[in-house]
């Protein structure tokens, strides 16, 4: 059952698409194809590698300076992923004891105890290493994509008609609120009149 779910994911996942076309603007963007990662510009895709990423960034020096160090970082990595897995199973091979022709284990010698655990600890040292390898390639991927589109010289914007609608239905804009009026002028105060004085007597 777990198998049969299993490859059904995988099949789900290998015919994931991207719906959004981007705009023909000159940048570069990320789709998907068949579930393949992919570099679209101007309509035009190719995969998501070293090889389409330097023709999609193609006459940026800055942005072809990191997919030269995309591609070394990835190449490192990935002789460094063999290496470790060779060295991993070599180990593990030294390690085990062997048996004579009774069946009963031998017991395993110092010097292949050593060698079996410097042959294990290089391998997981070289799986270590290959992760910032290959994590570091993956930041040289995403800057060559970002200073190339940096550099593109902005475009018109195609006329209304022809720009993408939005998938999800937008609410119509409030009507503006009424202003209230502003209060009347307070009236003055009126004052009573001053006492009249008497004139004093002769």
């Amino acid at each position: 059952m777990t198998a049969v779910a299993g490859a059904a994911l995988l099949a789900q996942a290998g015919c994931a698409n991207t719906s959004y076309a981007p705009r023909p603007d000159g940048r570069i963007a990320t789709t998907l194809e068949d579930g393949r990662p992919m570099l679209n510009k101007d309509g035009k895709s190719v995969p998501a590698g070293g090889a389409g990423l330097a023709e999609m960034v193609a006459g940026n020096p800055a942005a072809e300076e990191h997919v030269g160090s995309y591609t070394t970082n990835t190449r490192f990595g990935v002789a460094e992923q063999l290496i470790g897995l060779g060295a991993l199973i070599a180990g593990s091979i030294v390690v085990v004891p062997k048996q004579d022709a009774m069946g009963m284990s031998l017991p395993v010698s110092s010097e292949r105890q050593v060698a079996g655990t410097v042959l294990l600890v290089t391998g997981l040292a070289a799986f270590i290493v290959s992760g910032f390898h290959l994590a570091s390639a993956q930041g040289h991927f995403q800057d060559a994509i970002n200073i190339y589109n940096d550099g593109v010289p902005p475009r018109f914007a195609p006329p209304p008609p022809w720009q993408p609608a939005s998938p999800v239905p937008l609410a119509p804009p409030a009507p503006p609120r009424p202003q209230a009026a502003p209060p009347p002028p307070t009236p003055p105060q009126a004052y009573p009149p001053p006492p009249s004085q008497s004139a004093p007597p002769n």
